[in-house]
């Protein structure tokens, strides 16, 4: 396998995964504005998982949901329950739809007004911390009484979500102490080997 990322994106999530499946892979840097990289995703984005199997997959979900798949992945995801499996979903596309959305004004505030002054950018990014706090606050409370978002064993969708609260970490004054349980959360991430040389890779870092 081999994953096309780039340093601290929504492919962080996929490569996570890959870290805790043990198996092979391969990395490589993309750069979303070559067009060479437009012939493997049009879309210029990334995570891209090429496969023997399947070829070139998309879509940070769809991705994870794959490598769940895998006889490898079991413990990363849902397994054969229904409830489950619609648990699985519901919190990816919480994820990477509507928190997604929340935050993308940040990140490229250009893409949300035609007024092309700091001014109007400075205020698109400012009102970032008002769209996500609603969406932390029902992660936070589904964290009040466990340690994973399902079950009890670390899976994909807590690598998804600790992709999003390290792009919290940016844009929030106070970090995440308004959410003890995602912080929490995000800690016993941080702890673990795998996660910790994702991190060396990619080269992020979290201010202590």
């Amino acid at each position: 396998m081999k994953l096309y990322y780039r340093p601290g994106t929504c492919s962080l999530a996929a490569h996570i995964a890959l870290a805790w499946l043990g198996l092979p892979y391969e990395l490589e840097v993309a750069n979303t504005r070559d067009p060479e990289f437009t012939k493997i995703n049009y879309l210029g984005t990334v995570p891209v998982l090429f496969t023997a199997e399947m070829g070139a997959l998309y879509q940070s979900s769809a991705i994870l949901r794959y490598l769940s798949r895998l006889p490898e992945g079991e413990h990363l995801g849902p397994g054969q329950d229904p409830v489950m499996q619609a648990q699985c979903d519901y919190w990816l596309s919480f994820l990477n739809a509507d928190l997604y959305r929340a935050f993308a004004p940040y990140f490229n505030p250009e893409k949300y007004t035609t007024d092309t002054s700091s001014e109007a950018k400075k205020a698109i990014k400012a009102a970032v911390p008002a769209q996500i706090a609603p969406l932390l606050e029902r992660m936070d409370s589904h964290l009040a009484s466990r340690d994973c978002y399902l079950e009890d064993e670390l899976g994909i969708v807590d690598a998804c979500a600790f992709v999003y609260c390290y792009w919290a970490l940016k844009v929030l004054g106070n970090g995440l102490k308004d959410y003890p349980n995602v912080d929490r959360h995000f800690a016993t991430m941080m702890q673990d080997p795998q996660v910790q040389a994702v991190m060396a890779v990619e080269g992020l870092t979290v201010a202590s």
